[in-house]
């Protein structure tokens, strides 16, 4: 029998990071890296991949060092304007990236589903069901993430097994080309595909201070998976498709789906199958983000009441779904990427560190 007590498993802790790490970025990451680096995009996520274990290592040792999570430590540790300002700002790095990831949902499922619908109502219709999983808490999402692994990861690997046999080994070479500028740029772009490893911080509370360690090793291990599926796909789209002609695609992955050639009725249409793996791994992006955005305004308003409560998370839901309408707008990708570069980045990397620098020791959890 499942349990009920907000807990969830390292294997579902695993399951639950691969479908973050894998949604968005198997779709945007391709064309961007054929444009900067050519075939060269192996190495950036090489690099991209190398930086984030060193991320998650710096994470772990930060979790180490505390007898509880990261948020419980930094209300009891910091002076309340100090922790008002790291959940605001928290919440705004949330409601942005699920805004995203919620407009590249909507957007490749108008484009490989419903083709006649407005985007503003698939992208609201979206969002209320994020909405309801939401509610369902971090228990209840890890066992459907647990359920759909197989479900979908077995048939991808097949897929990609068959797009083999069109792959072109011309279009492979040559490599080592790009400048180290390009290459340093694809790398960035790699990391900030990675960049839910700041939840790690947070995951504590549903795991227990037991098994810290295991989770820890269990989010590489699901880095690391991520990352041989990233560089599968990368291949098999270079190799296919040429640099030149996958940097002029949006979304080259659905492409590559629907261009496998599989024989007998029953499989005709196994793409659209494949391209509903895309929907739930950015449906789980944007789940994520969404809990954590209602959390943190949560703790930045001391929300204690239901209604009060709920009041909030509509408020989390207008601005994800008015982000999401912003970018489809021209400039707003541009201005996602410099947001990564010269602001989330800089955060996530110095607020693990300077928190415990700041507040009380670890062990000083009671009171402010």
């Amino acid at each position: 029998m499942f349990s009920d007590n907000d807990q969830i498993s390292i294997r579902q802790v695993f399951r639950l990071f691969v479908f973050d790490f894998v949604g968005g970025s198997t779709l945007v990451l391709p064309a961007r890296l054929a444009a900067l680096t050519g075939v060269d995009g192996l190495l950036c996520i090489a690099l991209g991949g190398g930086i984030a274990s060193l991320y998650l290592f710096y994470i772990g040792k930060v979790i180490k060092g505390m007898d509880t999570d990261f948020l419980t430590f930094m209300q009891y540790s910091l002076p309340r304007w100090l922790t008002k300002s790291i959940l605001f700002l928290l919440t705004l790095h949330c409601i942005l990236v699920a805004g995203y990831g919620a407009y590249i949902f909507a957007d490749v499922m108008k484009i490989g589903l419903v083709a006649g619908e407005h985007y503003s109502l698939i992208l609201a219709l979206i969002l209320l069901v994020a909405a309801y999983a939401v509610y369902g808490g971090v228990e209840s999402r890890a066992r459907v993430y647990e359920v759909l692994f197989w479900i979908l990861f077995v048939p991808l690997f097949l897929m990609l097994l068959l797009a083999l046999r069109d792959v072109g080994l011309s279009n492979l070479t040559p490599v080592f080309t790009s400048s180290l500028s390009a290459v340093g740029k694809g790398s960035l772009l790699v990391l900030f595909c990675l960049m839910p490893l700041f939840l790690v911080l947070f995951f504590p509370a549903y795991v227990g201070k037991e098994k810290r360690k295991k989770m820890v090793a269990s989010v590489f291990a699901a880095l690391w998976f991520a990352l041989g599926v990233m560089a599968i796909l990368y291949v098999i789209l270079v190799g296919k498709f040429g640099t030149a002609s996958l940097a002029s695609m949006e979304y080259p992955a659905i492409t590559l789906m629907s261009s496998i050639e599989l024989r007998g009725s029953f499989l005709k249409r196994f793409d659209a199958f494949m391209i509903g793996m895309w929907f739930f791994t950015l449906f789980a992006l944007v789940n994520v983000f969404l809990f954590y955005g209602k959390l943190f305004l949560q703790k930045l308003f001391g929300c204690r009441a239901r209604g009060t409560r709920g009041a909030g998370f509509v408020a989390v839901l207008l601005l994800v779904y008015a982000a999401a309408m912003l970018f489809r707008l021209e400039g707003s990708k541009a201005f996602f990427t410099n947001y990564m570069r010269w602001f989330a980045m800089p955060f996530m990397v110095i607020l693990p560190a300077a928190v415990p620098a700041w507040g009380k020791p670890a062990g000083s959890t009671k009171g402010r």
